[in-house]
C-alpha cells in the first residue's frame, strides 16, 4: 500500500469514527459541506464578489450565487453593494455565520483534544508535530490555489455533475 491509499485509508476511518459528533454539531444547522466552506472562505476574505467566491470554492457563477442565496436567507451572508460601483455586489458574513464556524470549530476541537487523550506522551507528541506539518502544507495549497484558482476539471459538484441527469 502506497502513502497515498494509507493516508485515504486512514482519513476515511477517521471520518467513519468522528461522524457522528460531527453531525450532532450540524444537526442544529443543517448546512452541507459546500456551505461550510463558503463561510470559511468569507471568513478570511473580505467582500469578494459572487465571480470570485465561485473560483475560490471551484463552483460555477450561478451554482455559488444560489448557494449564496441560501445562506442569505438563513442570515448567515450577507450580500452589500460596494462602495465604489453600485452595480458590484459584495457577498459578506455575518455574525450568525461566525457564530456557526465558531461553534462548529469548538466541537471540533473538543473532540481532536478528547483523540489526544487516548495517547501516551511519544504519540501525542508524534502527532502533534505531525499536524502542525499537515498545516503548514494546507496554508501552502490554500495561498497556491487562491493565486491560480481551482482545477475545476469540468464539472460542477454539488453532489453530483451539473447537466447530467438520471432518466
Amino acid at each position: 500500500m502506497n502513502d497515498h491509499e494509507r493516508l485515504m485509508r486512514v482519513l476515511g476511518e477517521m471520518r467513519r469514527d468522528l461522524l457522528p459528533t460531527t453531525l450532532r454539531v450540524s444537526e442544529d444547522d443543517d448546512l452541507r459541506i459546500v456551505h461550510l466552506a463558503l463561510l470559511q472562505v468569507l471568513q478570511r476574505r473580505d467582500g469578494p464578489t459572487v465571480k470570485e467566491l465561485a473560483a475560490l470554492i471551484g463552483r460555477s457563477e450561478s451554482r455559488t450565487s444560489r448557494l449564496v442565496d441560501q445562506l442569505v436567507r438563513r442570515a448567515l451572508v450577507e450580500r452589500r453593494e460596494d462602495a465604489d460601483d453600485r452595480r458590484v455586489r459584495r457577498v459578506r458574513i455575518s455574525d450568525d455565520g461566525h457564530a456557526v464556524l465558531r461553534r462548529i470549530d469548538a466541537v471540533r476541537a473538543g473532540t481532536q483534544l478528547e483523540l489526544l487523550d487516548h495517547l501516551d506522551d511519544d504519540e501525542r507528541a508524534a502527532v502533534l508535530h505531525a499536524m502542525e506539518l499537515f498545516a503548514k502544507a494546507a496554508r501552502r495549497f490554500r495561498d497556491e490555489r487562491d493565486r491560480t484558482g481551482p482545477d475545476r476539471r469540468g464539472d460542477d459538484r454539488d453532489g453530483g455533475r451539473q447537466g447530467r441527469r438520471s432518466r
